[in-house]
């Protein structure tokens, strides 16, 4: 359908008939750019929209770190033999790190023939986790931005 009436202008080289679009409708016009001024007569309403992919992206999120290590052990039980072969248990008890490691040996002066440390597991501890906080903005591309500018409707409908 055409919407122009041109043959009713005076001048059709500079000047642009439209018909009337009816209730409940506006005439505007499209300008590029979010900051495209309005022809004098078409500021009774503006609007700036923007494509569904005109967003400039820099969200990101800070480096992430672990500090050092805490509360961490490992556990074992140690054994003190009369024997050589491990076959006469004087002693036992248990050690965990990084507790002292250093045992009296009961009765002290007592002769050692072997020893065994058996049970052992590690205890993992944690870290404390810094960074990984969010940074950085999404926003609109402006230079993407279409603005459209909008003739005073002839009707008022309530």
């Amino acid at each position: 359908m055409n919407n122009t009436v041109d043959d009713a202008c005076a001048d059709a080289g500079t000047q642009y008939c439209v018909n009337d679009p009816g209730p409940g409708w506006l005439q505007c016009v499209v300008r590029e750019g979010a900051d495209a001024p309005c022809p004098e007569n078409y500021n009774w309403a503006r609007y700036e929209m923007y494509p569904e992919d005109a967003v400039i992206d820099e969200r990101n999120c800070e480096e992430c770190a672990c500090g050092p290590p805490e509360a961490s052990a490992c556990t074992a039980s140690f054994h003190l033999y009369e024997g050589p072969l491990c076959s006469s248990q004087s002693e036992q008890f248990g050690l965990v790190s990084p507790d002292d490691q250093c045992q009296d040996t009961v009765p002290p002066g007592h002769a050692i023939a072997g020893k065994a440390i058996t049970d052992l597991e590690y205890v993992p501890g944690t870290c404390a986790a810094t960074g990984g906080a969010p940074k950085g903005e999404a926003k609109k591309d402006m230079t993407r931005a279409v603005t459209f500018c909008c003739l005073y409707p002839f009707y008022l409908i309530n």
